[in-house]
């Protein structure tokens, strides 16, 4: 009978502990599983160790980074920045095996093919031997490895202002290679393509900017990649100054559009800039509630040139862009 006594309160002791030990355990687990998880295009990314030949110092989207002066071979995986160099008279010895703007065409198809924005074949590239490469958002991911290859800076435009980063750009790559007057003279172009922009866009109306994906509809705000340099910059008023950020902006429906009545719409046809199948912008958009907004009424749809989302912040594409709603508002009846 003893013996029966101690095993259970032998037992009953080891459980209670397990349970003590469960009830210890489960904060700690649930403190693991919400710590936020760096990812690797989140880490702070250091000035790459070995910089052949004369330094200098340049602003990047990561702060000032050291890179080499006048460097022969150059890998760029962003559109945008490719534009920019192109425009430059810099020559792009290596990029990306292809892209849908024709305009990039030429300098695409005279480089060295090393990968894709998003994996870079990194076999084409160290055979390249680049002396500097130059990455976007897009291959954020990759930029870390890269950077180990050859000194890596990322130049994305800050959305928040295109047109002012588009030109700190431009003035880095005048500084690395040597072409602070082409510089000068695209920025001066830029501002002339601003200013011609925001005279046609005055007294005419709100917008709203619009990506259209595989028969989905996203509205992007004031303050977005797409939409900021439209409303800030160019001076068209947002018919919805109250819209929600998103990654991609916010989603809408045709009922939003008929409710909020925008002057202007703003088209991005997303499907048809990357090349996928689909149903157009234009017949999505061609709905009954759609047909009642005074954009639609008055002809006032613009369907913005693909490279607004492929090659943001890239000078050439700029200087499209603005060109292209210029033209729409001096049209306007």
């Amino acid at each position: 009978m003893k013996k029966t006594l101690v095993a259970l309160f032998t037992l009953a002791a080891l459980t209670a502990c397990g349970q003590q030990n469960a009830q210890n355990a489960a904060p700690a687990a649930s403190q693991a599983a919400s710590a936020p998880q760096t990812k690797a295009d989140d880490k702070p990314l250091t000035p790459h160790k070995d910089i052949q030949g004369e330094v200098i110092t340049v602003k990047t989207t990561r702060g000032d980074f050291p890179v080499p002066k006048n460097p022969e071979r150059v890998a760029v995986y962003d559109l945008g920045m490719l534009d920019t160099l192109t425009a430059l008279g810099v020559n792009v010895g290596a990029t990306v095996d292809k892209a849908t703007l024709a305009y990039l065409q030429p300098a695409i198809e005279k480089a060295q093919h090393v990968g894709t924005l998003f994996e870079p074949n990194y076999e084409a590239l160290n055979a390249f031997k680049p002396q500097l490469i130059v990455t976007g958002s897009r291959a954020n991911k990759a930029i870390h490895q890269l950077n180990e290859i050859a000194p890596t800076i990322e130049m994305t435009a800050d959305t928040k202002d295109l047109i002012g980063s588009a030109k700190e750009r431009i003035d880095a790559f005048a500084q690395i290679f040597g072409k602070q007057t082409e510089a000068d003279k695209l920025k001066v172009a830029i501002d002339a393509d601003l200013a011609a922009a925001q005279a046609a866009a005055k007294d005419k109306g709100t917008g709203l900017v619009l990506i259209v994906n595989a028969g989905k509809l996203s509205a992007q705000s004031p303050t977005s990649r797409l939409g900021g340099w439209i409303h800030q910059a160019v001076g068209i008023a947002p018919v919805d100054a109250n819209m929600k950020e998103g990654s991609h902006g916010m989603p809408v429906s045709f009922e939003y559009l008929k409710e909020k009545n925008p002057d202007w719409l703003f088209v991005l046809d997303r499907g048809a800039a990357i090349g996928e199948e689909g149903q157009a912008a234009k017949d999505v958009l061609n709905n009954p509630l759609v047909a009642e907004t005074t954009a639609w009424k008055k002809g006032q749809v613009v369907y913005l040139d693909s490279g607004t989302y492929l090659a943001a912040g890239g000078a050439t594409q700029l200087q499209t862009a603005l060109k292209q709603v210029t033209q729409a508002f001096k049209s306007a009846k």
